[in-house]
């Protein structure tokens, strides 16, 4: 009887602790980091009223032990350390751990533990707990931003933290350089000329007398119509060529003739007409050349309509592509109308005129007479332009090709050619120069970079480049704006492969490398700088490169000044990355965690905060990130595991145990109440 009076008491103490761990967990559900508990119950000692017994051979069977419960007790209260969710702060400073890692805090003599990551910076500018002031340990860097080994340490995080200057090393030289960049002087061209057509003057080339070029390309046939006798002449063609020239035509005209058995022949004259004269005891009845869909061609080349036996007739007169020493008062324009110089009481007067260099050319007199060629007017042209460096010339198409001097001080313009005391507009109509190229200035191509010396001067590095005429070299130098000296290295050559890419880049002196002395000002007394120039890679298109065309320059350089701590973030490694004024970039250090091999072993302290016991082991000091399952997550916090809905279904079947444990008490009690009533 008094075996399940205790037992309902174990059972009444049992669950009321269970009720007070559903409590604090229900207590804590907003706890940031908390982790709830459980607890768990094993039975008491149990009292065997009869043992068991096996069977015996032969005889009985085994009988099972009889055996009464003596009630309950707590065997273990545990910590669950599941994930739980994160909730964004956007707050830097506060960090949520994903993982099975903790915090590690001090209060300056012991460390503790936790999972609430609800940080911030104090007074000392220490990164802690701010409501309960445990300083956050993990380990600080050097000067050139490397984390130290070593212990463990409080994180500080201070605003007058200064990044020391780094020098700078090396500028890189990146754009493409201009090409054309060379001076260039005006280009201008006549209209073409025409002369009188000869022997050897290409078919393709020639024009007619009058309505310009014949229009025969390569493949064109020639036909020859007529008629003697009332018999056409013959059915053969002539096929045109590149390179067939008007002597070709003619000599098969005559090798046709013969063929055919007629004596007719065919001659060149000197006003480039074609020749023809009959023989054939017959009048010659519709004669011409014809080629299919060529009108200029088939009306330059008819003839009279009967040609009598013992006459001879003429085509058109044919021009053909002027050239240095045809005369110049036998010349045509490109429509084959005559230039029609007056040398009736020779010589006759031609006045040059134009400007050069935005000065008015005087007109410049040139006498023309009978002898006077082309190649005459193109040295009085050169003359007057004021041309040095080379010649006027004749072109294969019969014009006038002017270069003048380069750059813009020697443009030409305004070129014109008359004819003293005589309005002739064909002449100054046929040389009205066209210009097909600007006279230019050489260019220049300029870049600057700031670079740094070793005690943060700020120095600005000009490079200058400067084109080789009619060459892929460049001459560049350096110079800097406080006319710092110097030392070595401040000048040089490029030169580019045809394709645009750097095939060279050398120094004058064959120094390889760019030094000056910082002068004056803030880098009084710093040393010296040395400047690799990263140009690019040698037949690769990077850094500089030639096309033509303009494009960006640019100059970067490595290196910075000193720069004060202006703010501050923290990765998912834990790394706290200071942002300098001088816009970089350093780390400060990085946030311990620890790990335990059992977690569950840990005591609960105050504050959110566990400490080390017998059975969890010592704490494995590392970092968040290298490969052991922790990482963090800044501007979050872990909020608590607490499952409220499992937690009041708990709290109901505890309580319900509870009451049930108290019915068993006060059953006994009126048990024991009836014992006692028998002897009354």
């Amino acid at each position: 009887m008094f075996k399940s009076l205790y037992s309902g008491v174990s059972g009444l103490s049992a669950n009321l602790t269970k009720l007070d761990v559903i409590g604090n967990n229900i207590a804590n559900s907003n706890t940031v980091g908390f982790k709830s508990g459980r607890v768990t119950f094993n039975e008491m000692l149990t009292q065997t009223l009869k043992t068991a017994s096996r069977p015996v051979a032969g005889g009985l069977g085994g009988t099972n032990p009889q055996q009464i419960g003596l009630g309950t007790q707590v065997a273990s209260i545990d910590s669950n350390f599941n994930q739980g969710n994160f909730e964004t702060t956007g707050k830097k400073t506060d960090l949520a751990i994903q993982g099975p890692g903790f915090f590690i805090l001090s209060d300056g003599n012991s460390r503790s533990f936790s999972r609430a990551g609800v940080f911030g910076l104090d007074s000392q500018h220490k990164l802690v707990n701010p409501s309960t002031g445990l300083k956050v340990q993990g380990r600080m860097a050097d000067d050139m931003g490397n984390i130290s080994t070593g212990p463990l340490t409080d994180l500080v995080i201070d605003p007058g933290l200064v990044v020391p200057a780094q020098p700078s090393t090396t500028v890189e030289l990146m754009g493409n350089l201009d090409s054309s960049s060379d001076a260039k002087g005006t280009i201008m061209e006549s209209p073409s000329f025409l002369a009188a057509a000869e022997g050897g003057d290409l078919l393709v080339d020639m024009s007619g007398e009058s309505n310009g070029i014949l229009d025969m390309n390569s493949g064109d046939a020639v036909r020859i119509n007529g008629r003697v006798g009332g018999v056409a002449l013959t059915d053969e063609t002539f096929t045109i060529s590149e390179t067939s020239t008007y002597q070709d035509l003619v000599d098969w005209l005559n090798g046709a003739m013969s063929t055919a058995g007629q004596n007719i022949t065919f001659a060149l004259d000197s006003t480039g007409s074609l020749e023809v004269t009959n023989n054939t005891g017959s009048t010659l009845e519709g004669l011409s050349l014809t080629a299919t869909a060529k009108t200029q061609f088939n009306n330059n080349f008819s003839f009279s309509s009967s040609i009598a036996n013992g006459s001879v007739d003429m085509s058109s007169e044919l021009r053909a592509y002027a050239t240095s020493d045809d005369l110049l008062s036998a010349m045509y324009d490109s429509n084959g109308n005559a230039l029609d110089i007056d040398l009736s009481s020779p010589p006759a007067q031609l006045n040059i005129g134009g400007s050069v260099g935005g000065n008015p050319v005087e007109n410049q007199a040139m006498f023309v007479d009978a002898t006077t060629t082309l190649a005459d007017f193109a040295t009085e042209l050169q003359y007057a332009m004021n041309i040095n460096s080379q010649p006027v010339e004749i072109n294969d198409w019969g014009q006038v090709i002017v270069r003048g001097e380069v750059g813009t001080s020697a443009t030409i313009a305004d070129i014109s050619i008359s004819e003293e005391g005589q309005l002739n507009s064909v002449l100054e109509s046929a040389y009205s120069f066209t210009e097909t190229q600007e006279a230019k200035d050489k260019k220049t191509f300029s870049m600057s970079t700031i670079v740094y010396d070793s005690l943060g001067g700020e120095h600005t590095v000009n490079f200058n480049f400067e084109k080789i005429a009619g060459e892929n070299e460049w001459i560049w130098d350096a110079d800097l704006d406080a006319n710092e000296n110097i030392v070595n290295g401040g000048s040089g050559r490029i030169r580019f492969a045809d394709n645009g890419s750097i095939s060279n880049f050398t120094f004058d002196d064959d120094s390889g490398v760019m030094t000056f002395q910082p002068q004056g000002g803030v880098g009084d007394g710093a040393s010296n700088v040395t400047l690799n120039i990263d140009y690019g890679q040698i037949g690769q298109l990077t850094g500089l490169t030639q096309f033509e065309g303009t494009g960006t320059l640019q100059s970067m350089a490595d290196g910075y000044g000193t720069g004060n701590l202006v703010d501050f973030n923290i990765d998912q490694s834990g790394i706290i990355t200071g942002i300098f004024s001088n816009d970089t970039m350093q780390t400060i250090g990085q946030i311990g965690m620890a790990t335990f091999s059992n977690a569950d072993g840990l005591i609960r302290a105050a504050n959110n905060t566990y400490s080390l016991s017998g059975n969890s082991g010592q704490a494995v000091e590392t970092f968040a990130g290298i490969g052991n399952g922790v990482t963090l997550v800044p501007g979050a916090l872990e909020t608590s595991n607490v499952d409220l809905a499992k937690e009041f279904t708990n709290l109901v079947v505890a309580q319900r145990a509870f009451q049930a444990n108290s019915r068993v008490v006060t059953t006994a009690d009126q048990v024991m109440q009836e014992l006692v009533n028998l002897i009354r």
